[in-house]
């Protein structure tokens, strides 16, 4: 049940959108935006709010995550109504400034450069070693998002980058960046480092609401399809336990 779930997330979920909160660095009483409302981003927003953010600001393009996540308070822009307009979207909330801080929870999945897309395809379907050959010497990301928390970000704030870029030759707006004065943290997350933060969170209070963070609970025999029904965003899915 419930109480037994809690601790699941301390192996994934909450250390890495706490991390991603943290190396955010939002000032107190600041503001942030979180691109992905996929688990991490969710659970971002969430802990964003818990710590004091004035402000959180939620994009995404998955209906039934953007009406989760404004459920919890976050104010959620629907990117398929926005588009490239997204940065003054986020400008008009916020005096015309950006969000102190951004935290991109997407990474490599990102939608958009069909170049970059149809790179990842070739790749997933070569033999493993020549995949991976060509991803570490010539590998290219879907970077709409990053490209999108550089232009929301105000001047001199701080993008967190918790989705995972895996290429190895990702072109930078490194002008634009030095421009602006962004900061910018990431990294896998360190999942001990943290711990001692989150299992104080963890009590019948539920201030982050981990007790209902899971929309879908499956036998680990359904895996494989939980897994394709995650990828194409079907069925409301956000986060799912498989029971053994």
């Amino acid at each position: 049940g419930p109480p037994d779930d809690r601790f699941v997330y301390l192996s994934d979920v909450l250390p890495t959108a706490w991390q991603a909160v943290e190396y955010a660095d939002v000032p107190e009483g600041g503001t942030v935006a979180v691109l992905g409302l996929g688990p991490i981003g969710d659970m971002a927003a969430r802990i964003a709010l818990h710590r004091g953010a004035s402000l959180v600001i939620g994009i995404d393009l998955v209906p039934d995550r953007l009406t989760r996540a404004a459920a919890r308070g976050v104010t959620c822009l629907d990117l398929r109504a926005y588009g490239k307009d997204i940065g003054d979207a986020v400008r008009e909330r916020t005096g015309g400034r950006g969000t102190d801080a951004v935290i991109d929870a997407v990474g490599m999945e990102a939608h958009g450069a069909p170049v970059a897309k149809a790179g990842q395809w070739i790749t997933g379907h070569l033999p493993d070693a020549v995949a991976k050959q060509l991803m570490e010497h010539a590998g290219l990301d879907r970077l709409s998002a990053l490209y999108a928390a550089i232009d929301i970000v105000r001047r001199g704030g701080t993008i967190s980058l918790s989705g995972v870029y895996g290429g190895s030759t990702d072109p930078l707006p490194l002008r634009t960046m030095f421009d602006k004065q962004i900061q910018l943290r990431m990294g896998q997350a360190n999942v001990k480092r943290w711990i001692p933060d989150l299992l104080p969170l963890l009590t019948d209070q539920d201030p982050l609401g981990v007790d209902g963070f899971a929309t879908h609970h499956v036998p680990l025999e359904d895996a494989p399809q939980a897994y394709n029904d995650f990828q194409a965003k079907s069925d409301g899915m956000v986060k799912t336990l498989l029971r053994p």
